[in-house]
C-alpha cells in the first residue's frame, strides 16, 4: 500500500484537535461538566467531542456513569501523552510570544512621574520604535506584573520587589512644602498640629515616618486632606489648603509646585526610590529590555540637573 493511500496517514492528517482538547480537559477534571466550564462550552459538546475521538480511535476512553466518568486503561495512557503535548505546546507558544517584538508596550507608572518627567521624553523612545504603541496606566494602585497586568511598572517603593527584575531610577527624599504665607506661621514640626496635612489615600503614607524621623512623634494634625494622586495634592498645597509632604527632587518639575517652599530647615528624609520593574522572563523581550535600558539612561543623564534644582529651592 502506498503512503498516499494509507488510511492511517489520512486519519492522522485530519486528527481532531478540538476533540483532543476536550478529552484532555475531561481527563484532567474527571468530569464532562467541569471540562465544559473550563473550555467555555456545554457538557453536551464535550461529550460529542470525546465520542468523536473514541470513534476515530476505535476504542472507549471513558467508562461513563450517571454522575461521573472514569478513564479506561487506554484513556489513561492517552491522557498523559495528550496533556503533556498540550503543556509543551503552551510553553513553546508562551516563550515565542515573550521573545517576539510586541506591537504594544503596557506601562504602569505614577501620575506625577508620567506627567512631569516621562511624557516629555517619550518622543525620543518612540523614534526608535515608530510602530510600537504605548499604553500607559497612571492609576496609583499597585499593579500585579507577575499576573500580567502590565509589562513594565515604575513605582515609588522602599525596596525592590522580590521575584521581579528591578532597577533603580531615582532616590527620593521627603520634606514638607506649602505656600510662603502658610510657612510664615510654621516655626517647627510641632506646629503642624495646628495645620492641615495633605497626603495620599493610596500608596505609602509618608507623614508618620517623617514626623518620627524629625522627633515629632506625638504630633497629630488638626485635620488631613487626602487625594488619590500626587498632582491633585500638589495643586491643593499651591492653593494654600495645607502642608504637603513633597517627594524631592521630582516634585520641582511640576508647574504647580513652583510657588511652594519648605517651612522647616530640617534635612529631607529618605523616602524610598523610583524603581522600574518587569517579570524576570521578560528581560528576553527586546522592547521591554530596550525601554528599561532607555529610561535608566535618561534618568542617569538627568539626575545632576534635578539635584541642582533641589539645592537651589531649599537654599
Amino acid at each position: 500500500m502506498s503512503e498516499s493511500s494509507s488510511p492511517m496517514s489520512t486519519h492522522a492528517k485530519d486528527a481532531p484537535i478540538a476533540a483532543l482538547r476536550a478529552f484532555a480537559a475531561a481527563s484532567r477534571c474527571g468530569s464532562f461538566r467541569d471540562a465544559a466550564r473550563e473550555l467555555g462550552i456545554t457538557p453536551s459538546a464535550i461529550s460529542h467531542q470525546v465520542k468523536a475521538l473514541e470513534t476515530w480511535l476505535g476504542a472507549p476512553l471513558f467508562e461513563r456513569s450517571i454522575r461521573q466518568v472514569q478513564l479506561t486503561a487506554q484513556g489513561q495512557a492517552l491522557s498523559q501523552a495528550v496533556i503533556a503535548a498540550f503543556d509543551s505546546m503552551h510553553l513553546a507558544l508562551e516563550a515565542a510570544r515573550k521573545t517576539a517584538t510586541p506591537s504594544e508596550l503596557r506601562i504602569a507608572a505614577l501620575p506625577l512621574f508620567v506627567s512631569v518627567w516621562l511624557a516629555p521624553r517619550l518622543p525620543r523612545f518612540e523614534a526608535t520604535f515608530p510602530h510600537l504603541s504605548l499604553a500607559i496606566d497612571t492609576n496609583a494602585r499597585l499593579v500585579d506584573i507577575a499576573k500580567g497586568e502590565a509589562d513594565i511598572a515604575i513605582r515609588n517603593i522602599a525596596a525592590p520587589t522580590p521575584g521581579l527584575h528591578v532597577r533603580k531610577l531615582l532616590d527620593l527624599r521627603a520634606t514638607p512644602l506649602c505656600t510662603p504665607e502658610l510657612a510664615a506661621r510654621l516655626k517647627a514640626p510641632a506646629d503642624l498640629a495646628d495645620a492641615t496635612m495633605i497626603g495620599l489615600s493610596v500608596g505609602r503614607a509618608g507623614w508618620r515616618e517623617w514626623l518620627d524621623a524629625v522627633g515629632a512623634h506625638d504630633t497629630k494634625p488638626k485635620r488631613t486632606l487626602k487625594f488619590d494622586n500626587l498632582p491633585a495634592a500638589i495643586a491643593a498645597a499651591a492653593e494654600g489648603r495645607g502642608v504637603l509632604l513633597g517627594l524631592l527632587p521630582l516634585i520641582w518639575e511640576a508647574p504647580t509646585a513652583q510657588t511652594l517652599v519648605a517651612p522647616f530647615r530640617t534635612p529631607p528624609q529618605d523616602a524610598g526610590a523610583y524603581f522600574i520593574a518587569c517579570r524576570k522572563e521578560d528581560r528576553a523581550n527586546s522592547v521591554v529590555s530596550a525601554f528599561s535600558d532607555w529610561i535608566v539612561s535618561e534618568m542617569r543623564a538627568d539626575v545632576r540637573r534635578l539635584m541642582r534644582i533641589e539645592r537651589k529651592r531649599l537654599a
